[in-house]
């Protein structure tokens, strides 16, 4: 088997135009297509997809498997000022990481339904080696 890449992310959600709004508006990723006569649609989020599916009911919170979706931006400190501006709360704010010898700076919110979205920038490599 041989992986050509990350087609998309699915975000399950009961705040289906509240979401819609949020990924669409607030965070700028553009409406690729959906399904006719359904509330799934799929935004351009870059080098993937961010695909929004209307819940049933309540959708019941993950203890395990997805943690966060993160989004590669070119300047987070940047990108933070322009969401921060519009409303958007961070619970971490802009930092360097680790702090010692930077190799990412990144912040983290959470979108309307509590999904954690990272604001991720690489600082030289784009992915951190140990």
């Amino acid at each position: 088997m041989r992986i050509r890449g990350t087609h998309h992310i699915a975000l399950r959600t009961s705040n289906f135009a509240t979401m819609r709004h949020f990924y669409s508006d607030v965070l700028g990723m553009a409406y690729l297509g959906g399904f006719a006569g359904t509330n799934i649609i799929f935004l351009d989020a870059g080098t993937t997809t961010v695909e929004l599916i209307e819940a049933e009911g309540p959708a019941a919170p993950a203890t395990q498997g997805w943690h966060h979706l993160a989004l590669e931006v070119d300047d987070t400190d940047a990108a933070y000022a322009e969401l921060h501006a519009q409303g958007v709360p961070f619970h971490i704010e802009p930092r360097s990481v680790p702090p010692e010898a930077p190799v990412v700076r990144l912040a983290f919110f959470t979108d309307p339904d509590g999904n954690q979205v990272e604001l991720f920038q690489p600082i030289g490599a784009r992915y951190p080696t140990q």
